[in-house]
């Protein structure tokens, strides 16, 4: 891989969520500040940002249903516990 250069997708180990937005990071970094970049690799940054931006938004809301199904899970096991006549005898 060339320094400074977009990893590529390797089917065999997904990056992480902060893998890619460290990725995500260096691109919009290189796009702002290189300004002899030759308009195809800019495009091809820029797509690979797009699709980085889209797994991490992805993995955001995944971990955002986690959280949700276990505030609920939580809650539900919380109000069992107060339940009437359940003095823990």
């Amino acid at each position: 891989m060339v320094e400074g250069q977009p990893m590529k997708d390797d089917p065999g180990s997904p990056a992480t969520f902060g893998q890619n937005l460290d990725e995500l990071e260096r691109i919009v970094r290189r796009l702002e500040t290189d300004t002899h970049l030759p308009l195809e690799e800019a495009l091809d940054l820029y797509e690979r940002g797009l699709h980085l931006s889209k797994q991490c938004r992805e993995r955001l809301t995944s971990a955002r249903q986690r959280l949700t199904e276990i505030d609920a899970s939580q809650e539900d096991a919380d109000n069992l516990d107060d339940e009437p006549g359940d003095d823990g005898s």
